[in-house]
This record gives C-alpha cells, structure tokens and sequence, in this order.
C-alpha cells in the first residue's frame, strides 16, 4: 500500500491499519513520542505539511483494501491528528473519509481536535456502521491540559463532542486514556464520561520523569474496579501492565 500501513511494535495494540494524512502535528503536546520517533526536532515537527500526494494514494490503498473486502479499521492518526489546526485549510481528513467510507471501508478517528471535527458531522450521520470516533484524555485539570497540551481542545470540549457523537449521532466511541500522568485525574475522566464511551484504552507514560511518581499498582487496582463497576469494556496496554508487574 501507498500510504495506509500496517503498524508494528507499540502502535499494533491500537490499531491494524493506520493512515497519517499530514507530516507533523501543531498540538504542541510537550510528551509526544512522534518528534522522537521521527528523528526531528519539536519544532520543526510542529510545522505541518500534507504528505505528497495523500488523496492521489489514499484513493488506490482504499480501493485495493476494498477489493479484498478487508474489514479491518483504519487509524486517523497515530503521527499526526486528523483535526489538527492545519486541516481547517486543507480539510484532507474530510477527503480522507470520504473515499474511504464510500468504499465500505471502515474508520477510526482519534483526536484532541475537540469541535474542529464538528464539520464532518454529516459525513458522522452519513456512515455511522462504518465509523468509530475517539479522543485521547490525560489530565482531568484544565490548566496542567493546557501546560501540557497547549494548542489542543479543551477538556472540557473534547468531552462534548464526543457526547454529541455517541448520544445524538450514534457512533461507537472509545478514549484513549494515555498518558497517565496523575492517576487521580485518570480516575476522574472515567467518571466525567463513563455514560458515552463504549471502551476505554489505558497507556503508561514513558520517556518522562514524572512516570515515577505513578504508583502503577494502585493506579491500577483502581481503574479496574472502576471499570468493572462501570461494566465498561477496557484494554491495559503492555507498557501498563509490564509496570504493575515489576
């Protein structure tokens, strides 16, 4: 394929397939492993740029994966996100969706776009079998989100729109619980949308110092038994689980 891809490593526990539309990401999340990833700069990595040709490949992978019949969803995006500021101009994830969806395709969105998704909620209502949409959430606290995550949707906006995704359009959602920096504030954002989410995936936090001051463990004993409460479907991923182990 030309550009959707099949991730490996990490990445294959949240997805099979994956397509990133953009090169970079202007979210400016300050514990973003892409820079590392990548081999680039913060700062350059925050200048983003379509990739060449995105819509040109796109249209053959999802005519290829449609020709197989391949049912598996395909991430928007692990590298990038599908509402970044960027994509207000060049609107390449409303393309994107729409030749994927209308080649029976199905799709996961994953962002912190928060209401910039608002304009492709007709496309949302259009393929609503088709499509799974959800947002990532690390911090319960409006100003460690924006210390943090500083040119990302708000919390509290973040959690809106998925609301209005699940109750009024109808779509399956999940959040992606990662990183965990304070494990009081992960608690809490289980509890602020445990009524619209359908699974929750919960990650570690690596490559950052405050990942010791987490007491894994007890993190999670805690969100388990929230979970099973809840009987709210959920996935802990490996880097968690090596941590409770230790």
């Amino acid at each position: 394929m030309k550009i959707i891809y099949e991730p490996k490593g990490k990445a294959l526990e949240y997805a099979e397939l994956a397509v990133n539309l953009y090169s970079g990401c202007d979210h400016g999340c300050i514990y973003c492993y892409a820079p590392r990833t990548l081999k680039q700069t913060m700062e350059s990595f925050r200048e983003v740029k379509p990739k060449p040709d995105a819509l040109s490949r796109l249209v053959k992978d999802a005519d290829y994966l449609s020709d197989k019949k391949d049912t598996r969803p395909i991430l928007m995006s692990f590298a990038t996100d599908p509402y970044c500021h960027a994509d207000v101009k060049h609107k390449l994830t409303r393309q994107a969706l729409e030749i994927l969806l209308s080649r029976g395709l199905n799709v996961t969105i994953l962002t912190k776009g928060g209401a910039r998704a608002d304009r492709d909620f007709d496309i949302f209502r259009e393929y609503p079998e088709q499509l799974t949409f959800a947002i990532t959430l690390a911090f319960s606290d409006e100003e460690m989100q924006k210390q943090y995550e500083p040119n990302t949707a708000s919390v509290g906006e973040r959690l809106l729109v998925l609301e209005y995704v699940k109750k009024k359009i109808g779509l399956k959602t999940w959040v992606s619980l990662e990183p965990v920096f304070n494990a009081a504030q992960t608690l809490d954002l289980i509890d602020r949308s445990h009524e619209f989410v359908d699974l929750y995936k919960v990650g570690t936090l690596n490559y950052h110092s405050d990942a010791e001051k987490v007491d894994w463990k007890t993190f999670y004993n805690c969100a388990q038994l929230k979970f099973i409460e809840l009987k709210k479907d959920h996935y802990f991923k490996k880097d968690l689980i090596d941590k409770v182990l230790k």
